[in-house]
């Protein structure tokens, strides 16, 4: 697994301030359940100094995070986590 940097973990926090992390189950803005896909090795994902916070929210766990909607945080609530 790829590291958060710190000053990115702020960003991996839900509506409700719970931890976020790639795979988590997550209500979308869209009152959808998608899964949180983060983008590690580019400079969309969390180990990147020029990462925002936005982040995808797929369908499946297994779909490529190009495929999702985009989200941050606050406009998500987690659900469960990674399992």
């Amino acid at each position: 697994m790829s590291t958060v940097l710190p000053q990115n973990e702020k960003y991996l926090r839900d509506a409700f301030g719970s931890a976020l992390s790639d795979g988590a189950c997550v209500l979308d803005a869209d009152r959808e359940v998608g899964y949180v896909r983060l983008e590690y090795g580019t400079r969309r994902g969390p180990d990147s100094a020029y990462w925002d916070g936005w982040f995808t929210v797929t369908r499946t766990r297994r779909d490529h995070p190009l495929r999702g909607k985009v989200m941050t945080g606050h406009l998500v609530q987690l659900i469960g986590g990674t399992a």
